[in-house]
């Protein structure tokens, strides 16, 4: 005949991609990373809700060996310097850089600061962690060496005043100003500026 017709038969290839199951291959990678993400985003946004701002200041400064003459004076400073980081887990606080501006301030001015001279400046000598719910103390220690020239014989001046061989007593009054601190906690930059403000110490130099 004429018209023959052809018989189209069906096979089980024709329905594999509406039997595969959903997330296979590239799609149950692409269905993991998601949650991955999401989870991550919900863990970080948890831990920015609980943070609390860790705390820095100078507790106590000290000299050592504490020298003055008319033509120079040589001398360390010590800075005890005080962190807390009141921040559960896994907020642990690293301070990154810290700087410490000294002045020498004069105590028998009448508002007991007269004027400021620069001292010199200590810088911290590696980075310090601060665990989760944990304070540390360290110091801060710097050199100051002054040497007699027409910019600083008034500074010079002071000092024998305060420290020299007649003096009494021994103390003379810094001043101690953080600068530039550079901290991480959790991985993210913090700010820490609001505590680079004066601190004013009367300090032993003999």
């Amino acid at each position: 005949m004429a018209d023959q017709r052809r018989l189209v038969t069906h096979t089980d290839t024709d329905t594999d991609t509406d039997q595969r199951p959903f997330c296979t291959g590239m799609r149950c990678c692409c269905c993991t990373f998601f949650l991955l993400i999401l989870a991550i985003g919900v863990f970080a946004a948890i831990v920015a809700a609980n943070f609390v701002q860790p705390e820095v200041k100078v507790k106590k400064a000290q000299f050592k060996g504490f020298m003055v003459s008319p033509t120079q004076a040589t001398f360390d400073v010590d800075l005890s310097i005080f962190i807390d980081n009141p921040n559960d887990w896994p907020i642990k606080a690293t301070i990154q850089e810290l700087k410490a501006n000294l002045y020498s301030l004069d105590k028998k001015a009448a508002d007991e600061i007269g004027v400021a001279y620069y001292l010199g400046m200590a810088t911290l000598p590696k980075p310090v962690v601060v665990d989760v719910q944990s304070q540390t103390t360290f110091i801060l220690p710097t050199k100051v060496t002054i040497k007699s020239n027409p910019e600083s014989a008034d500074l010079l001046s002071r000092l024998n005043r305060d420290c020299g061989l007649f003096a009494s007593p021994k103390t003379t009054k810094v001043r101690v100003v953080l600068a530039d601190t550079v901290a991480t906690v959790a991985g993210m930059d913090v700010d820490l500026s609001k505590y680079e403000i004066p601190v004013e110490f009367l300090m032993p130099c003999e």
